[in-house]
């Protein structure tokens, strides 16, 4: 049966709610230094995926929203807060706040239909993220779409953080297969995560729903690219459906 694992995070489900729990807590504050608030929460979020990164890549693995958690203030130096500023500028009950908010993710306009697509077309769909499986079940328990939590893999079972190769190595070892035109594809809306993905044998489906620019030139090209859930759903069946 052909695969299909789809990375959670940023993919199915959108960050969104972080950034409006940050305008809602400390938005007014933010904006007297003409600091947008979702500007800002990306920002905090890519630079955590990167110290995520880089910490797994040093042997030293740290789970992400424990490093979300603890680089709040430094974010905001980053982003033009004067140091004299930071002791005060909020209090432990906001981060508190915005994470929990955060991770209340909404999923992406066609999430389930996509889905439904994909099985009706035959295959079999699995996750991968670097949130915990718990974690993750609880984001398509919530958007009421069907993911069996045996079909979640989560980078903690490995102790590595994407795009590390242990992690593609997992995904390929539970939801893929080498079997001769056997097709296992890895659905993502990161390009790095598409680009190590193909490393490790997958063929490759992108969208644009959240980068908006897949940057070929420095990630090099999927194998399938769609603007939204639905077309890319519709776009894997038609292309590696078994007909």
């Amino acid at each position: 049966m052909p695969s299909v694992v789809f990375d959670v995070v940023g993919t199915c489900f959108s960050y969104d709610n972080g950034a409006e729990a940050l305008q809602a807590r400390l938005g007014d504050k933010l904006a007297q230094y003409g600091i947008t608030s979702k500007l800002l929460f990306y920002s905090w979020v890519c630079s955590t995926e990167r110290d995520y990164s880089y910490l797994s890549q040093i042997k030293q693995y740290k789970p992400f929203y424990s490093i979300l958690s603890n680089t709040f203030t430094r974010v905001l130096f980053q982003a033009g807060v004067p140091e004299s500023e930071l002791e005060g500028f909020y209090a432990k009950e906001d981060v508190e706040y915005i994470m929990s908010e955060f991770k209340k993710l909404k999923p992406r306009p066609g999430l389930a239909e996509m889905m439904q697509t994909l099985r009706d077309g035959g295959f079999e769909v699995w996750c991968c993220s670097d949130a915990n499986v718990d974690r993750v079940k609880g984001y398509f328990d919530a958007a009421n779409v069907p993911m069996p939590l045996d079909h979640i893999l989560s980078a903690d079972m490995v102790n590595a953080g994407k795009p590390e190769p242990e992690v593609y190595k997992l995904a390929r070892e539970k939801a893929g297969s080498d079997k001769p035109g056997e097709v296992s594809v890895f659905a993502a809306s990161h390009a790095w995560d598409c680009a190590a993905a193909k490393s490790a044998g997958f063929l490759t489906a992108y969208t644009t729903t959240y980068e908006y620019d897949e940057c070929e030139v420095i990630f090099g090209k999927s194998d399938f690219v769609a603007p939204d859930l639905v077309s890319l759903g519709k776009g894997i069946v038609e292309k590696w459906g078994k007909k």
